[in-house]
């Protein structure tokens, strides 16, 4: 199915979208009925990745509709080809397993990389009817190389809800330099910036290490996303990164005894390790590698202190946790589940990230009432896809839960700051 894509050289956005959502539909409701023989598991009424493929090739169609259709088939060849290779080869060649995700290997996400890399470079090349410049190439190695990572991470989702869209929103940014140029901190960076940056993480990391705040793992992914966010948003950006893992683990802290009695407390006494690390900064920092506007990175944070203020004074305070999607009674420190104690909690996390930002200079006055908002928004959005999740037999991962509320976060921020730009509803890529 992934040869469709290379008809995109002919069909106009409206024309593509519509035969993407007829294969949705057909998915959807005839499959069921003649297909399914080629399920993961036939006694399932429908196959999520089949269903999942078809839905976001339409999503891919919309957002990059006109001029900028040729990003869509890209990602779609990644989907099509990349993937794909990886299961064959994973499954062939077998080899060591990553160490983030046991249960793949390197050999299967290489091969993910350099298939999608040559997929999505044939078939964009076709599709603008022109030969590919280095520039371009460069942009879909580097894309394929973000859609073999987010299809090797442990999410406990269909592959295909997670990897296709930030990879098509990665490329998207990085396509914008060709005309912009490369993001500032890539322009002004110094060996001597970058020796500073990587010294002060490294007395940090072993610092917090030592007094027993994070574990060693923890020490080491946090010197190095310490080191990027320093090294690309200098000491402003810093500021906001510490503000948001100071107040994280005070409130960590906060009543734990009493939160271990109800076994609801972090574990290892509330240091953080890697993989906690990794979840709630590895989209700021990327958002600020890449050079997204500042006030998706305040927000993102401020997602990622929503959602832990949510959950921790919910432990501590909450009485009546419910689902926000059913408004049904839930356990307490049940994943999903909310409170009102939790939501009032996070709200103000939020609201303090953004008010750092603002402090920082990242933010001007009226972007406290964005991040605040956004950051909500974000953490709540990880509650509904945990009760999404459960009601159709998935089971989300925890880190790559947090990981999504800080993406959700930082994307409702700048819809609503480009929107107020703009006096008008924005439209992510088409006509921009």
């Amino acid at each position: 199915m992934g040869l469709l894509a290379f008809a995109l050289r002919w069909l106009d956005w409206k024309t593509a979208a519509a035969v993407a959502l007829g294969a949705l539909l057909f998915n959807l409701f005839v499959m069921p009925r003649i297909g399914r023989g080629i399920y993961r598991d036939p006694e399932k009424a429908r196959d999520t990745g089949i269903v999942a493929y078809a839905g976001m090739v339409l999503v891919l169609i919309l957002l990059f509709r006109d001029r900028y259709l040729p990003m869509a088939a890209a990602v779609w060849a990644m989907m099509a080809f990349g993937d794909p290779a990886a299961a064959i080869l994973g499954r062939r060649i077998g080899g060591p397993a990553l160490p983030w995700n046991p249960e793949k290997t390197w050999s299967g996400t290489l091969g993910n990389w350099a298939v999608g890399s040559l997929a999505s470079s044939l078939v964009v090349s076709f599709v603008t009817d022109r030969p590919l410049l280095p520039g371009a190439a460069a942009i879909l190695v580097t894309g394929s190389a973000v859609y073999a990572f987010l299809e090797s991470v442990r999410s406990g989702v269909d592959d295909n809800l997670v990897a296709a869209i930030p990879t098509a929103l990665a490329v998207f940014q990085l396509s914008t330099f060709a005309g912009s140029g490369p993001p500032s901190w890539l322009a002004t960076l110094t060996f001597g910036w970058a020796a500073l940056a990587a010294a002060v993480n490294g007395l940090v990391a072993f610092a917090t290490w030592r007094l027993g705040v994070v574990t060693r793992s923890g020490a080491v992914a946090g010197a190095i996303a310490g080191f990027l966010v320093l090294g690309a948003g200098e000491w402003g950006a810093y500021a906001v990164l510490w503000a948001f893992f100071l107040v994280g683990t005070l409130a960590t802290k906060l009543g734990y005894r009493r939160k271990a009695r109800r076994s609801v407390a972090q574990a290892e006494g509330g240091r953080r390790g890697a993989a906690h690390v990794a979840a709630n900064v590895a989209v700021p920092a990327a958002l600020l590698l890449l050079g997204v506007r500042p006030i998706a990175y305040v927000a993102a944070l401020a997602a990622a202190l929503a959602d832990t203020l949510g959950t921790e004074i919910g432990a501590l305070l909450g009485r009546r946790p419910f689902s926000l999607l059913r408004l049904s009674r839930r356990a307490v420190g049940e994943p999903g589940a909310v409170s009102v104690p939790g939501i009032a909690g996070g709200a103000v996390g939020a609201a303090l990230i953004g008010a750092a930002g603002l402090a920082a200079g990242l933010i001007g006055p009226e972007g406290v009432a964005i991040v605040a908002a956004a950051g909500l928004a974000g953490s709540l959005a990880e509650s509904l896809a945990f009760d999404f999740g459960k009601g159709s037999g998935a089971r989300l991962d925890h880190d790559f839960a947090n990981a999504f509320n800080t993406l959700v976060g930082a994307l409702v921020a700048l819809e609503i700051s480009l929107s107020l730009e703009a006096q008008r509803l924005f439209l992510p890529v088409a006509g921009q």
